[in-house]
């Protein structure tokens, strides 16, 4: 899919002035929105056509959505038959524990996505159609509900979402979005059943919506007192738009991308702050990036279990497997060392360090590390700037965020037969 979408890009009717785009720039762009991270390195906005915009919407609903999903739609639409091993891995992308019925998920999956989307530029229209006309106002429409929802951050403005700062309508549906889309198909298939009961919810989706809810409201008021008292990114606006913003980029830092402030102006703090809840992400079987919430909550209880002196991981008056803990721990330690050696890359690429006297930006390039691998898209400002060396390396970042840290070990991790064999138990000092 990003090599199709490259081609695509190539085109010259891809370009707004039809010269075309090289190699390079055109595979960041569809890795980024395949991948739906949102980081660019030409203006959406400027440099490409009508065409090659439409070309970076499919791409970032295609990736969205999962490529799973849309292969197996696809069969579903040319009446291929789908094979057990298929069935084996739909249904673990979104949690089943069997097959039974796994193919009625595909079409009810993309039939969810494409009402959001709808209800979500529809919502939209009041706010871009006045000032841009009716074809304009719809096509901005669109493309913002399906980017938000999709968690993408790609815009079709040049300065993204920062001319609507003040405006609580438009702050509130694309929030809404990207919420949405970041909770994953499971919960909101779980919220949105007949049989939906609070006291009967499942553990999945009771640490989905508390860790999400928690992490909203934590962010958005770390963000507010620092930028409050550092009062760069908040000069001159009014108290209203200093708590859209707070909750807005609390938000849209869990992997969305979008931005109604300058990122560049904020406290060092802040953004290191950020980074934070980039890599933590959305929500497993959803259109979000990162870690994963449930794997972070599910990492901090292993924790919690190993200092407290427990056996046993408990979440919510349930006992975590002991496989899942385990997993959640690798997860975290994965994308840790990922975004270690990438930073890594990172400075041994940047060729402004040349220049007499020069010391790289550590904090700006460790920024775009972490934004590109939780496909995020949230940026200093430095990628359009970045060397060859360093764009090569996000788009490696970006195609291990959005795979996933142990799809990628095990796809590398050569299988092994099971060992029958025991050794004989030892002791290492730790700690």
């Amino acid at each position: 899919m990003i090599l199709v979408g490259t081609g695509l890009l190539m085109l010259p009717v891809s370009n707004a002035d039809g010269s075309g785009i090289g190699f390079l720039d055109a595979l960041f762009t569809s890795t980024s929105a395949v991948c739906v991270t949102g980081l660019i390195v030409v203006d959406t906005a400027t440099e490409w056509s009508r065409f090659g915009q439409t070309v970076i919407l499919v791409l970032l609903q295609f990736g969205g959505i999962g490529i799973i999903s849309f292969g197996a739609l696809f069969a579903l639409m040319l009446g291929q038959k789908i094979t057990f091993r298929q069935r084996q891995l739909i249904s673990e992308q979104y949690g089943r524990g069997s097959t039974v019925n796994v193919l009625t998920i595909i079409p009810i999956v993309a039939a969810t996505t494409l009402i959001i989307e709808i209800l979500g530029a529809a919502l939209l229209l009041p706010v871009f159609v006045p000032e841009y006309g009716v074809n304009e106002g719809i096509w901005h429409s669109v493309f913002h509900a399906i980017s938000a929802f999709c968690n993408a951050g790609f815009s079709s403005f040049s300065d993204s979402l920062r001319n609507y700062t003040g405006n609580t309508w438009l702050n509130f549906i694309i929030c809404a979005l990207i919420v949405v889309g970041g909770l994953g198909f499971p919960v909101i298939a779980e919220l949105t059943s007949r049989k939906y009961s609070r006291k009967r919810m499942s553990l999945h989706s009771r640490v989905v919506l508390w860790s999400s809810g928690v992490l909203i409201v934590i962010g958005a008021i770390v963000f507010f007192t620092i930028e409050t008292g550092y009062d760069a990114g908040f000069r001159d606006l009014p108290l209203h738009s200093k708590f859209l913003s707070s909750i807005f980029q609390s938000i849209t830092a869990r992997t969305a991308g979008f931005n109604t402030l300058e990122i560049g102006a904020l406290a060092p703090a802040t953004i290191f702050g950020l980074q934070f809840l980039m890599v933590i992400g959305g929500s497993p079987s959803g259109t979000a990036g990162g870690i994963k919430t449930t794997t972070f909550v599910a990492s901090i209880a292993a924790v919690r279990s190993v200092l407290t002196g427990r056996s046993d991981t408990q979440l919510f008056d349930r006992r975590l497997r002991r496989e899942t803990a385990r997993r959640a721990l690798v997860l975290t330690a994965l994308a840790g060392l990922i975004i270690a050696v990438g930073m890594l890359f990172m400075l041994l690429t940047d060729t402004s360090h040349a220049e007499p006297g020069h010391q790289s930006n550590f904090l700006a390039l460790g920024f775009e590390t972490v934004s590109a691998f939780g496909t995020v898209g949230l940026t200093t400002g430095i990628t359009s700037d970045l060397a060859v060396g360093q764009r090569i390396v996000v788009i490696f970042l970006m195609f291990l965020g959005r795979l996933g840290p142990m799809t990628f070990a095990l796809a590398l991790s050569a299988r092994k037969p099971a060992e029958h064999v025991q050794y004989p138990e030892s002791d290492l000092l730790t700690g």
